[in-house]
């Protein structure tokens, strides 16, 4: 391991840190603006990707505004059209999971939806056992990404360890919905980059066949009828 590799992690976390109230600050403008010319659209967890004309939000310095999806939004309940995100839930406990999907539910406006991509358990499953073309359309689709695929195996461990998901939790269409029902969300799956609500069409960045294919993308609707 280089010096570099070494002191990284420290250096992000202290930039972290020390932008941390700038960040904050930028949350509650940038949700003031939106409130104003609505609708008001958050993207969790966004890293360094953010979604043009949405407010782009992480606990990381890398992203324009700070939102601990973990604890109360600072923003008035019943007050946020529509949330995504992309590849997020998964890097988080289940326990701490289930405070995200309260918290988000209580922000939305009735009717509000939250969207979500993880890892399809399931899927990634199957892929493995029926080791056909799926399969070798992911291993193939890993090695044009730098990594050094030669058994079908690795596509399950990929899922689990690759991206240090073991830390969090991992879904399928069952969980999820079981986790996010209980809360007051009507969940549906949904087709990658596909929407009813065009705020929620073509945001998903990982296209690929292979990828699509083992994705488990849902929306979660606030009904129009329930209280935050």
């Amino acid at each position: 391991m280089s010096v570099k590799q070494a002191v990284s992690p420290y250096v992000h976390a202290g930039l972290s840190r020390a932008l941390r109230p700038a960040r904050k600050r930028a949350f509650r403008e940038q949700f003031e603006a939106a409130r104003r010319s609505g609708p008001v659209r958050v993207n969790i967890g966004c890293g360094r990707k953010p979604i043009e004309g949405w407010i782009n939000t992480d606990v990381v310095w890398q992203a324009d505004a700070y939102l601990d999806v973990t604890q109360p939004w600072p923003v008035p309940a019943g007050s946020v059209d529509y949330i995504y995100a992309d590849n997020v839930i998964e890097h988080i406990p289940l326990e701490i999971g289930r405070a995200v999907f309260r918290h988000a539910y209580e922000a939305l406006k009735p009717g509000g939806v939250f969207r979500l991509a993880t890892p399809d358990v399931e899927a990634v499953a199957r892929q493995y056992l029926e080791n056909g073309e799926l399969a070798r359309a992911g291993m193939e689709r890993n090695r044009e990404r730098g990594k050094d695929f030669v058994h079908p195996v690795q596509l399950i461990r990929e899922t689990f360890v690759g991206a240090k998901h073991y830390l969090g939790f991992c879904y399928d269409l069952a969980s999820i919905r079981a986790e996010m029902a209980p809360f007051g969300f009507v969940v549906e799956r949904v087709p990658a980059g596909t929407s009813e609500h065009a705020a929620l069409s073509g945001l998903e960045v990982r296209m690929h066949p292979a990828e699509q294919a083992t994705a488990l993308i849902v929306e979660g609707r606030k009904p129009v009828d329930r209280a935050a």
